[in-house]
């Protein structure tokens, strides 16, 4: 029983560090403008987004900022390319106007300049609906094969 307590309590906080959890913690200026995030699949984010990263991500940036940051989008276990940055944030869309939407704002992967050039020049990564945390090493090798 012990043990299984302890695994629902990791399960639970496993994605939750570093990241806002609730939308009520995300500045109106930047909710009014989720119309504006996911127009496109480009790696390159818009400023509404990297904005809205800046604040989702805030306390596991370590200096950080998504401004004009070439940023990959997986998602699951296989690190699927087809679930993009508009299916992301379609998620967090229909999250924001109904909490009962599932939603999973994934696990944030900084790239040091080895990991950047390896990667074909992604300087972060979301990897969303992931069941556990992948090694950076794989999320790089998918990246580069995504290109």
């Amino acid at each position: 029983m012990r043990y299984l307590v302890i695994t629902i309590m990791l399960l639970l906080t496993v994605n939750s560090f570093g990241q806002v959890r609730n939308f009520n913690r995300v500045p109106n200026d930047i909710l009014k403008e989720l119309s504006k995030m996911g127009l496109d699949n480009s790696p390159l984010l818009n400023e509404y987004e990297s904005a809205y990263f800046n604040v989702m991500f805030k306390d596991s940036l370590n200096g950080f900022d998504f401004t004009n940051k070439k940023t990959g989008f997986l998602t699951g276990s296989t690190g699927r390319i087809k679930n993009s940055k508009e299916n992301y944030f379609y998620m967090q869309k229909e999250h924001s106007v109904n909490e009962n939407s599932p939603c999973d704002n994934g696990a944030l992967y900084i790239f040091n300049a080895a990991q950047k050039a390896e990667s074909g020049g992604y300087d972060a990564a979301i990897v969303y609906w992931c069941k556990f945390l992948l090694p950076v090493d794989k999320v790089v090798k998918r990246l580069k094969n995504k290109g």
